[in-house]
Formats: structure tokens, sequence, C-alpha cells
């Protein structure tokens, strides 16, 4: 097995042995078809309601002791910089750079840039489509962290994943000059959950990178669950995140911002356990203000 390596986001770190710090849950916001936006495309949205999406994740990141990032999404550069701009001015939480065209991520990365927060910033993500332009922009302008999709298509396992990053993905980080990227093991249905577990494992003892999973992507396909109502798919999310954590998860998608407080609870409570076993039989020293030491003080702050 290969050290692990922990990225630095700001002042959070990502990875490293398990327990040593938490996961990190990370929820979108200003995403397709979100409440929030007016017009996508303008970048017209309720400052009100987006503020006090993010002034909640901040205060659940504090009183859970867990760490917690913004996926903040756009469909237009113009746009996009404007979500970013009004996310960073609210929080110092690591936030995920995140578009579907690769015009719109370079016009982030490059705001990012201008306004001096790369540091805080991770470019989300490298795929099998990534263009000349996005590497060459990553070489002038390099965020905390690269994301990059480890999910092979025609070989949809922990080896096929091992594999594309050593045949795809290792070349274009060398070029750029990323060391530890994030890896993004894709969901394609609720039971390849398991799967990407098995590949969060795999890549963190391949390569000691920080791995994890957008394991909200496939509630949407679970038609049977959502029949049952809104708490019985809420539960399964949970459950959802807990076991891709226990399985080495360092990234950990939950999906729409809105389930921030859920989550958030959820996490907390599976990181006492590992934070407990790591300071315990490790004898590794706890970050500030881990979840070990906030979850027990609940009921006292409440």
């Amino acid at each position: 097995m290969v050290e692990v390596k922990p990225v630095q986001i700001g002042k959070y770190t990502v990875g490293g042995p398990l327990g040593s710090h938490t996961g990190l849950a990370v929820g979108s916001i200003f995403y397709d078809n979100h409440s929030i936006v007016e017009d996508a495309f303008a970048g017209v949205f309720n400052e009100e309601k987006a503020a006090a999406l993010i002034d909640r994740v901040n205060g659940l990141a504090v009183r859970y002791g867990i760490q917690m990032a913004f996926d903040v999404i756009g469909a237009d550069p113009d746009a996009f910089c404007k979500f970013i701009d009004f996310t960073s001015d609210r929080t110092d939480l690591p936030l995920l750079l995140n578009a579907t065209e690769a015009e719109v991520r370079v016009a982030g990365l490059e705001f990012a840039a201008k306004k001096g927060i790369l540091g805080q910033s991770i470019f989300a993500s490298l795929n099998e489509d990534t263009e000349d332009e996005e590497i060459e922009a990553l070489g002038n302008h390099k965020p905390a962290s690269i994301m990059i999709l480890a999910n092979d298509v025609t070989e949809p396992n922990p080896q096929g994943s091992v594999d594309l990053i050593k045949n795809y993905f290792h070349p274009i980080l060398k070029e750029i000059g990323c060391e530890s990227p994030i890896v993004d093991l894709g969901v394609m249905d609720a039971p390849s959950v398991g799967i990407a577990m098995r590949g969060i494992t795999a890549v963190r003892e391949e390569f000691g990178y920080p791995a994890g999973c957008a394991f909200s992507n496939c509630f949407s396909q679970w038609t049977g669950l959502s029949s049952l109502g809104r708490e019985h798919v809420n539960l399964s999310l949970a459950a959802s995140m807990i076991c891709c954590r226990m399985a080495g998860g360092d990234f950990l998608h939950y999906g729409i911002i809105e389930k921030s407080r859920m989550m958030a609870h959820a996490l907390g409570s599976a990181e006492v356990f590992l934070g407990f076993a790591a300071k315990e039989l490790d004898e590794y020293n706890l970050p500030e203000g881990h979840a070990l030491l906030k979850m027990f003080k609940l009921a006292e702050t409440a």
C-alpha cells in the first residue's frame, strides 16, 4: 500500500489516513433548476436566499465539526463567475468549480485566479472528454486540487478505474503539474454505489489519492424508493454517505445543498467513530473542532 496523499484546500485537508481528518461533504448550489436561480445564463438569482444557504452550511460545518464544501455550478461563463464571486465572498470552505462545458470551467478557473481564491478551489473536473484549452488553463492557473472522473464505461469496475488513471489521467496530470488529484468514482445507479466503494478503496491503496463519489446521482433513478416518501429517500441517502465514508471516501457529494443539515448530522456521527479510533489506536492528533469533540456537545448548544 502506498503512502496516502492528503490535499490542502485552503485551511482544510482532504484525504490522508482514515479518521485523521473528516470527509468532505459537498452540496450543489446554483445547479440546474435551482429555485434560487431566476436566470442561469444571465446570472440572476435571489441573493438573500443564496446567502442564507451558504450561511447554513458554514454553521453546520462548525456545529458538527466536519469539513463541508460548495459545488458551484454554472452554465454560462459570466454567470458562473458571478456565482463563484458571490459564494467565495461568504465562505472559506472549499469550492468546486463545476460546469458541463469546457469554456465555462475555464472561465471559472480564470476568475478564481483573478480573485485570488485558487487555493480555495477544486477544478471539477477532468474526464475522458477533456479539451486542450482546459489543460493549458490548468497549467497557467493551478487550483488547490483537480478532480478527475475515473469511470471507464467499457470496464466499470475498480480495476478499470485504476487503469484509466494510469493510462489516461497520469500523462495529463504530469503535464499540468498536479501530484495528487481528487478522484471521483462514477456512480451509474443505486447498486453501483457498492462498486464505487470498492473503487475508492482501490484508488487509495494503489495511488494514495483522496477519492470518493457523488452517490446522490443515483437517487433520481431509484423510483421504488421514491414511492415510499422523502423520509425513506433521505435515510437511504444518509446510509450511502456513511457506507462510502467507511470505505475510505474523502469526497462525499450528497446532492443539492438543501439536504445539508441532514447530511452534516449523518457524517458527523460517522466521524465520531472514525476519529476516536484514529486517536486511540493510531495516535493521531485530531484537528481542532473535530466532530469527536462537537457531537457530544450538541445538546448543550441546541
